[in-house]
């Protein structure tokens, strides 16, 4: 008797299956084929492995240079693998927007806030508001060489105390230095890298950068985090959520006590006095996007910047001759006197070696998702409305057809015949077009002045009998592997052996 009845609904679910699975819209990006339920189950089970620049090479000689995903859940995504395609296409107001993601979606209470995962008009606004106010508080500009200057003094401090033993490199070796810099324009005020306080913010940002990712278990199946918390990076995420927004709630309280409106301190005082205007809230001035905002800052200026210098002292270890170039560049040019972003005209090597750093190990592979707001098309393709679009800045920063020996690192490939710098417009780790790094100026600066006062402070060299090489594991961040160093202090004004 109830034999028919489990038949009808097994048929009424082969058919709702059939309904709702993942299709390929007409005149979509060619790629991968779609299995019913799963999509292309198999393009995202590499990817989430890290195998991921082979796989883009296999779909990029069968598909091209614009290929088309669908995930488990229906979502389409389109991956940009050349650069007049990401170009035009950056260069267009219909790619401007950025995914629904679940896990931005839940950092964010349910709301598009912020800058980094916020889109539209509320994005302009907060944008233009953010750059025009760091700018008066001195984003990229002279007086943030004193602070990024006394945050090298208090890493090289540490660093001379433990001159002794090997050191071992990980992001969070450099993040308190990026930290404190950002967080002077932010919120007046530095941490102790050895404070509670600071290991705290340093396990927060790790959490988030684990499962914040577009090909994250939250995003394909939202619904695992019921089951699977943890694994999924549900729990994690929310961890991240509520340590950093406690941190904000604080820090905000306490300026709102001490809030002089004649004389902002920082950028959180810039803000709070903007909440005061009387449509602030239908343009999301409000302290849940003051602290969303700032959380942006706190989370996007420490790593990227952090990781750049791990990739560049490991660098150094593996090219010594390159580093002895750079030494000698810097005594040449400043005797002993520490460098500052100013002396760049004079320093066109190491310049350039920070250059093919950011080539070689591109931070942000994919740089951040991007989405259609609306049907469009590119390179005769047709992209529907809220398609997820992945730039991948890695794959121009390594097309042999334009750099020749893409897996070599080379300085000299950004300097003219006369030892100039040569800018090269698919050098790209900030992104180009409408979203663009927001903490362009800044990052090159901070980096900048980091790696010259290291390389004009310490020797590095590799500790005997580690292998050292450039693996990464893939993802929204590509940090090294963790590495151990040997170093000793330099006379700045010395000859480099």
């Amino acid at each position: 008797m109830w034999l028919p009845l489990v038949a009808l609904l097994f048929l009424l679910l082969l058919l709702l299956v059939w309904i709702r699975r993942p299709y390929r819209p007409d005149r979509f990006p060619p790629g991968p084929p779609t299995f019913l339920i799963f999509g292309n189950i198999e393009f995202i089970n590499e990817t989430r492995k890290g195998i991921f620049r082979p796989l883009i090479a296999k779909c990029r000689k069968e598909f091209g240079d614009i290929i088309g995903i669908i995930m488990p859940t229906g979502q389409r995504a389109v991956h940009l693998l050349d650069f007049d395609l990401i170009k035009e296409a950056t260069a267009m107001p219909e790619f401007s927007g950025r995914p629904s993601l679940f896990t931005s979606l839940v950092r964010s209470f349910q709301q598009k806030l912020g800058i980094i995962f916020n889109e539209g008009p509320t994005w302009k606004e907060h944008r233009r508001f953010s750059l025009r106010h760091l700018r008066d508080l001195g984003f990229g500009k002279q007086s943030m060489e004193g602070v990024v200057l006394d945050e090298f003094e208090s890493l090289a401090k540490e660093m001379e105390q433990n001159i002794d033993s090997p050191l071992t490199i990980h992001n969070d070796f450099f993040n308190i230095t990026v930290l404190n810099v950002v967080w002077q324009m932010v919120a007046s005020m530095r941490v102790d890298r050895n404070s509670p306080e600071a290991k705290q913010m340093l396990h927060s940002v790790s959490e988030f950068f684990r499962v914040v990712g577009p090909r994250s278990p939250m995003n394909i199946t939202p619904w695992l985090r019921h089951f699977f918390p943890e694994w999924s990076g549900y729990a994690p995420l929310i961890r991240h959520r509520e340590t950093t927004i406690g941190i904000f709630d604080k820090i905000i309280a306490e300026h709102r006590q001490t809030l002089d409106r004649s004389s902002p301190r920082d950028f959180i005082d810039q803000f709070l006095i903007e909440m005061e205007s009387e449509d602030a809230e239908a343009r999301q001035f409000t302290e849940r996007n003051l602290v969303i905002v700032s959380m942006d800052f706190f989370v996007a200026g420490m790593e990227t910047s952090a990781t750049m210098l791990h990739w560049s002292v490991l660098l150094m270890v593996m090219y010594p001759d390159v580093q002895t170039r750079v030494q000698q560049e810097l005594d040449a040019a400043l005797g002993g006197r520490l460098p500052s972003y100013s002396d760049r005209p004079r320093l066109p090597y190491t310049e350039a070696t920070l250059m093919e750093v950011s080539r070689r190990c591109t931070i942000t592979p994919q740089g951040v998702p991007h989405s259609t707001t609306c049907d469009t098309t590119l390179a005769g393709y047709t992209i529907p409305k809220d398609t997820f679009v992945y730039m991948h800045l890695q794959e121009i920063h390594m097309d042999p057809e334009y750099w020749g020996d893409p897996e070599a690192f080379r300085p000299e490939r950004f300097l003219t015949a006369d030892g100039a710098v040569r800018h090269d417009e698919r050098l790209i780790p900030f992104g180009v077009g409408k979203r663009f790094c927001l903490g362009e100026t800044l990052a090159r600066m901070e980096t900048f002045i980091l790696f010259a006062g290291l390389m004009q402070r310490f020797r590095f060299a590799a500790v005997p009998g580690q292998n050292l090489s450039l693996d990464t594991k893939f993802g929204v961040v590509q940090t090294p592997m963790k590495y151990s160093v040997t170093y000793s202090k330099r006379d700045g004004s010395q000859q480099t052996q």
